[in-house]
């Protein structure tokens, strides 16, 4: 079983470059069983597309 930590990592790692396989397999794995991290991926989702507003862009959809 994965950790939030390693999880929440893994999230944020994702904004920047698409995941392995065996990661994205773990992250996706882990978020239905865990609220927290669904909650984590939730907020960076957000703050991601305020940024984009900000900068004239148009929001990504992941």
């Amino acid at each position: 079983m994965s950790t939030c930590k390693k999880i929440s990592r893994l999230l944020s790692d994702a904004l920047d470059r698409p995941l392995q396989t065996g990661e994205w397999l773990e992250v996706h794995a882990h978020l239905p069983i865990c609220r927290g991290c669904r909650g984590y991926k939730q907020q960076i989702s957000v703050l991601r597309a305020a940024a984009q507003r900000v900068r004239g862009e148009e929001p990504e959809t992941r």
